[in-house]
């Protein structure tokens, strides 16, 4: 166990450096963020000059990325040219807001998606399964945006159920309070019914047909011959033994929802580390883009470390491979 952990560590850590290296050459990509201050009359030489001195850009790209390393391991990722504040601070203030949206959709889908889907692949060949593909597999195919896109038209132009944007009212500010929460919960409500919709689809046809092999083993069709409960054979052995592929895709569906939380919160104005991104592309700011990307990438790595040590304790026989 200890070479494995030892092992999942240097390779997890390896990730973690290619990843923020590439986004730090990426963000590069977009362009000269300065480029609008130097077609400005306005704008004086010396006063571009400092502007460039501040931020790093008068000096090379190498030492701007070993700048970028030492300012990163000493808990400073840059200072945003959109907001003018240190990128720390709002990635500090928007991120509770992704975990409110995140955590609760993940055990929930994870949760539904299980369920379903072992139902499903308990009762395969029957009118419910074709009926529960044919649905699924048209749902699957819509994209976050459009499907947040089409849930906000519904409940929020057509019904007025829900608000159109924002996490709270404008005025309110927090406060441990009955109001705030339910005012939170309000706007909470839609964003979270999409992501909770698109990631249970995307998860559920794979307990499906995860259940569905299961059924063909031998020691299932031994437990039929002797005779033991329907109850006991599809909660005890098949969808139990269903749960250990289920964790090897945890972490790739994490990094997936990330991508939907980006899309489903600019759809919303949700005001969490997805919008984040898209202000920080829309503005050209790649310090900010590149300080929440690293973040991001980090919790993924993390989720996705965590999987592998409870698939090690599920299967002992990981650790020798």
């Amino acid at each position: 166990m200890k070479r494995f952990l030892i092992h999942r560590t240097i390779s997890s850590i390896r990730t973690f450096f290619a990843i923020i290296t590439l986004v730090f050459f990426l963000a590069r990509v977009t362009g000269d963020p300065l480029a609008e201050l130097e077609n400005d009359p306005r704008m004086t030489p010396e006063v571009l000059a400092a502007i460039k001195a501040l931020f790093g850009l008068d000096k090379p790209l190498h030492e701007q990325y070993f700048d970028f390393l030492r300012n990163l391991f000493s808990g400073k990722l840059g200072y945003s040219l959109h907001y003018m504040r240190p990128v720390e601070e709002l990635i500090a203030e928007r991120l509770p807001y992704t975990l409110a949206l995140l955590i609760p959709s993940i055990t929930l889908s994870n949760y539904l998606a299980y369920r379903i889907g072992v139902e499903a692949g308990w009762r395969r060949g029957s009118k419910f399964d074709v009926a529960f593909i044919s649905v699924s597999i048209f749902l699957r195919s819509v994209p976050y945006f459009w499907l947040a896109i089409l849930f906000l038209y519904i409940f929020s132009v057509t019904l007025g159920l829900t608000p159109l944007f924002g996490a709270i009212s404008p005025g309110k500010s927090f406060s441990w309070s009955w109001d705030w929460f339910a005012d939170y919960l309000w706007h909470y409500a839609l964003p979270f019914t999409v992501l909770v919709f698109r990631a249970t689809l995307a998860l559920v046809l794979y307990v499906r047909n995860t259940v569905v092999d299961i059924l063909g083993e031998d020691y299932i069709v031994t437990a039929f011959a002797k005779g033991l409960p329907d109850k006991d054979i599809k909660f005890k052995h098949a969808a139990r033994n269903a749960m250990l592929p289920i964790v090897t895709i945890l972490g790739m569906r994490y990094a997936f929802l990330i991508d939907g939380a980006i899309l489903t919160e600019t759809v919303f104005s949700y005001p969490g580390t997805g919008r984040l991104v898209f202000e920080a592309i829309y503005n050209r700011d790649f310090w900010l883009l590149q300080g929440v990307v690293v973040i991001l990438a980090a919790s993924v790595i993390i989720v996705n470390f965590i999987i592998d040590i409870i698939y090690a304790f599920l299967d002992p026989r990981v650790k020798y491979r």
